[in-house]
């Protein structure tokens, strides 16, 4: 896990690489579970609902698909950047055309039922190991420690050396190495605005009010970011990822009901 701050000391300045390597994360990633791989869930196929909790629907009244589903006791073996539960099974469903979406927190012991409604997604066993996240693009965290967006392009994206600014070393690093970017926890990848951003906005800050909005989304964190993924039929468009953030303190009160969407293609 230290080949990416290897990449960012040969890049940056010493203060700059300090300050962003500070802010280095980790992540579960999980991928597609290979013949005798521990498997933590798995995108698509069915759900198991408590008794009397109906199937999520759309805003429209559409069932909504399972997207995946993961098992808490098992991601539970692995270092994140957050407190999941410890048992149980989250439950993450989208809407195959449009922005509905639902996650489920099924806790351990719960009388289930196994059901499949929807545009039933191909069912894919899911890996898991810990990686190495970093912030990206204007994130709250990484605006704060750089004194505000200008510094941070000046001392990070835009610097230049080795003949590339960094943003080109980071994009070039990370298709050589990283590979799925399905992902519990860590930083998510930014394709338009952070989605704490977007999160806080969504929660009721103010989008004009740059200083109240990027200090209220700091307190949101990467709940679930999916990639595109043709083996299991998930096409987002653009290169897209789905994403679910929830704020610290509803992830603390296992209320998972709050959660926040959005959806970042080219």
């Amino acid at each position: 896990m230290t080949d990416f701050t290897d990449m960012v000391r040969a890049h940056l300045p010493s203060a700059a690489a300090d300050r962003l390597i500070a802010l280095l994360r980790p992540g579960i990633q999980l991928s597609h579970a290979k013949d005798g791989d521990p498997v933590v869930g798995h995108l698509g196929g069915s759900a198991s609902l408590p008794e009397g909790v109906a199937w999520p629907v759309s805003p429209g009244m559409r069932p909504l698909s399972l997207a995946v589903a993961l098992d808490c006791a098992r991601l539970a073996g692995y270092e994140v950047d957050m407190s999941l539960p410890g048992v149980g099974t989250l439950l993450f469903f989208v809407e195959d055309e449009g922005d509905g979406n639902a996650v489920i927190y099924v806790p351990d012991g719960v009388a289930t039922v196994p059901a499949t409604r929807g545009a039933a997604f191909p069912e894919v066993p899911l890996t898991a190991r810990t990686v190495l996240t970093w912030p990206e693009g204007d994130q709250p965290h990484l605006v704060e420690a750089f004194g505000g967006i200008t510094a941070l392009y000046e001392q990070v994206w835009r610097h230049e050396s080795q003949g590339d600014e960094f943003m080109v070393a980071v994009g070039d690093w990370e298709r050589t190495r990283h590979g799925s970017r399905h992902q519990v926890g860590g930083h998510a990848v930014v394709l338009q605005s952070p989605f704490e951003v977007t999160a806080a906005y969504h929660a009721g800050a103010d989008w004009s009010d740059k200083k109240a909005l990027y200090s209220q989304a700091r307190d949101w964190v990467l709940l679930l970011q999916l990639d595109e993924d043709m083996e299991a039929g998930m096409i987002w468009g653009d290169g897209a990822h789905m994403i679910w953030g929830i704020h610290i303190d509803d992830l603390a009160a296992r209320d998972f009901s709050k959660t926040v969407f959005d959806v970042q293609g080219h």
